[in-house]
């Protein structure tokens, strides 16, 4: 008689599948964090990411009480998403050691990995971690007291009036300042709580700090803020002209595109694209006729950002630079140049009514009005530049953009 042995399973999942797991969430919250105000990605493109995410999240918990040992070293690593990747799934594990393994690990960490320790501790239900990021606010270093004041604001736990997050909105270092700025972002202020040191912060020659700074005043409504953005566009600020081209009231457009079309291209026809207005349209169709392929190709692309129409005409390849490096020899750069006649047509079409909108993105008119059918289409720099102009007239429709 034959006799079968039984199959002793020796585990309840397959390790390597695990691990698969974790560097698809590595790589996953890299690209969430590129996308959070993507001009091209919409809101349930983002949607579909944070899904992903989650998915593969889900795979790496199935290892149970082995996820400890699995993924402990992964915290003394030196890559910020990997790091995301290991410390969150001990924290959603739910397990007190898990937890405890994060936190003795965020303690020990330096320099920009401590980035990926606050991703990780933000997007966490705080459970096993309240009580040592309070105590990191006030105790921690400064890089640990931002993370931490981040990771409260998150979770609507950090104090507006708090001392010790004062301090670090005007810390010296740029980049813990810049940490507590984006946890500013987030907070309501009481009327009778202090005023952020809005004008200190914006002195500093930091790009980082001050995009940070003017996305917390728009979100709060500080009425000196387009005098600011104007001031500091004229000098050449990002931050500022986007929030030029998303804040510009309808009597002040030719002011405004005459400052956007100042600059390189093709931020200029970027920076079109969000101002939105029907002057920046004439003024993107008329730059789709440029003899400059780069130019022509960026106001094709900003033409359907705005009217939701493609334009897209032929194919055309630049000729690399005769000190460009062997890759780019073999690999030209290829752009689609718009078909003129074309959009032309569909400005022939639809111009009366574009005049009569303002502020136009993928064929919707979103300045006062946000439909559920443009929730779905608009890009999420446009989302969120709605939001953000409603905080700055006085009411939060909804909350700002994640800051992590």
């Amino acid at each position: 008689m034959v006799t079968v042995t039984p199959l002793v399973r020796r585990s309840s999942f397959i390790v390597e599948r695990v691990r698969v797991h974790a560097e698809e969430l590595a790589y996953l919250w890299q690209r969430r964090r590129a996308s959070r105000r993507s001009p091209e990605l919409a809101l349930h493109d983002f949607t579909y990411l944070a899904e992903r995410i989650e998915a593969h999240l889900q795979g790496m918990l199935v290892a149970g009480d082995s996820l400890g040992a699995m993924f402990g070293d992964a915290l003394r690593g030196d890559d910020r998403d990997e790091i995301f990747a290991a410390a969150w799934a001990l924290l959603r594990s739910t397990r007190p050691d898990n937890a405890r393994r994060v936190l003795e690990a965020f303690a020990a960490a330096a320099g920009p990995v401590i980035d990926g320790f606050a991703d990780a501790l933000a997007m966490a239900p705080l459970t096993h971690t309240e009580a040592t990021l309070r105590a990191a606010l006030v105790h921690g270093s400064p890089a640990h007291a931002a993370a931490a004041a981040l990771a409260l604001a998150s979770h609507r736990s950090l104090e507006p009036a708090s001392a010790h997050f004062g301090q670090l909105l005007r810390h010296d270092d740029p980049a813990v300042a810049t940490v507590a700025w984006r946890a500013q972002v987030l907070l309501e202020s009481p009327l009778a709580a202090p005023s952020p040191p809005f004008a200190e912060a914006l002195r500093r020659p930091v790009a980082a700090l001050r995009s940070a700074v003017l996305d917390a005043a728009v979100w709060r409504g500080e009425a000196w803020v387009p005098e600011a953005v104007r001031r500091l566009a004229a000098d050449g600020d990002a931050s500022a002209l986007g929030w030029c081209a998303a804040l510009c009231p309808e009597d002040e457009q030719d002011a405004v595109l005459d400052l956007l079309s100042a600059q390189p291209v093709p931020q200029r026809v970027a920076l079109a694209a969000r101002l939105g207005r029907p002057k920046a349209l004439a003024a993107v169709l008329a730059w789709m006729a440029d003899p400059d392929p780069i130019l022509a190709a960026a106001a094709g692309q900003a033409w359907e950002r705005m009217t939701g129409l493609s334009v897209e005409g032929k194919r055309t390849t630049l000729p690399p630079a005769a000190d460009a490096d062997p890759i780019e020899q073999d690999f030209p750069v290829e752009l689609w140049l718009p078909d003129l006649p074309r959009a032309r047509a569909q400005w022939a079409e639809n111009g009366e009514r574009w005049c009569a909108g303002q502020r136009w993105c993928r064929g919707f008119d979103i300045h006062t009005t946000l439909t559920s059918e443009a929730r779905r289409w608009v890009d999420l720099e446009a989302f969120w530049d709605f939001g953000a102009r409603a905080a700055f007239a006085g009411t939060r429709v909804f909350p700002p953009q994640p800051v992590v």
